[in-house]
């Protein structure tokens, strides 16, 4: 009796070893990037991390950047771009460094610039425009040739986030887990096991289900326009003080998936009024709405809603680097 307990504790053991190994090693469970809360900025990543999450290289620098460590002093070596955004620029745990849409670019333009091309992606997950002029206020723009900032549909009325849950949510650690088992269990399960009652009540759908309260459209409408006020506010002082600083800029605006390609419905209110703005200010705008509303298997760019996937980034890369061909040519004298 006592030889098999041993026996079956013993295999306990080894089981748990080599499912700690696998999570760590194959998927990188155990190491996500992690964020710090900054009282001016909302939160920001940790600066100096380097990890491999899901078989994707992240890499983040001393100024709290998806971009290889960036050097003051360089500036004049190379034709440098500053981009400011929120997960669109940032990509996510699910793409590699080297396929985010900002290192795209840079390798892309590169083919063409006459010196070398460095793209810095300054970003972080549901950064508002808000978050961005904070960050730029704090750390400045780098001595970069060329600022850009990415303004997604849902930036145009969404607050400026704070550090709410960073910390407490699987989705902002503060810290690493001390296994990988851990995280798994934590964080994982939970999703996989959401996805499995979704699965599993498909054909019920829409079948005893409690209605949500809505909000009146009024008071929607008229919080979403108070926001959008302030966000418009938060870009005006961003616009001036790169300006300011004498650096070229361009706004790069991204639509939600429902609304590119043939079939894509119209946007909101808000991005007509946007673009407006923008015109007034005589700031160039990337303008994906326009450049995807009837383009076909442009909704093939996306891996949800809102982000792009590998394509996607590829995608975005030509674009922006043929808009700075056009537009910037004395970027890369």
């Amino acid at each position: 009796m006592i030889r098999r307990t041993v026996k079956w504790g013993f295999l306990f053991v080894l089981s748990f070893i080599l499912l700690e190994v696998v999570l760590q090693v194959v998927f990188g469970i155990g190491s996500p990037p992690l964020l710090k809360s900054s009282e001016q900025v909302g939160y920001l990543f940790q600066k100096n991390q380097n990890l491999y999450r899901f078989g994707n290289h992240i890499f983040i620098n001393s100024y709290h950047q998806r971009s290889e460590e960036v050097f003051l002093a360089d500036s004049m070596r190379f034709a440098r771009v500053l981009f400011l955004g929120d997960s669109v620029t940032w990509g996510g745990e699910r793409i590699d460094q080297a396929d985010t849409y900002p290192e795209l670019f840079e390798e892309r333009y590169g083919k063409w610039c006459s010196r070398p091309v460095e793209a810095l992606n300054a970003s972080a997950g549901s950064w508002g425009i808000g978050n961005l002029r904070a960050y730029a206020e704090r750390f400045g723009f780098f001595g970069s040739d060329l600022v850009v900032l990415q303004i997604g549909e849902r930036d145009l009325t969404q607050p400026m986030s704070d550090s709410t849950g960073i910390g407490s949510l699987c989705t902002s650690p503060r810290s690493a887990p001390v296994l990988a088992v851990q995280e798994a269990f934590k964080c994982f399960g939970p999703r996989l096991l959401n996805r499995l009652k979704k699965w599993m009540s498909w054909n019920e759908a829409g079948q005893n289900q409690e209605k949500t309260p809505s909000t009146s459209t009024e008071a929607v409408d008229e919080q979403e326009k108070r926001q959008f006020e302030k966000n418009m506010e938060h870009l005006q002082a961003l616009i001036t003080d790169i300006r300011a600083s004498e650096k070229p800029i361009a706004v790069l605006y991204n639509p939600l998936r429902e609304h590119v390609g043939p079939n894509g419905g119209e946007p909101p209110p808000w991005y007509g009024k946007f673009r407006s703005r923008l015109d007034r200010q005589n700031v160039p705008m990337i303008d994906l709405q326009s450049m995807w509303k009837n383009k076909e298997g442009a909704n093939k760019y996306y891996r949800d809603y809102i982000h792009p996937n590998q394509r996607g980034n590829v995608a975005l890369a030509k674009v922006i680097s043929r808009f700075f061909r056009d537009e910037y040519p004395q970027i890369c004298r």
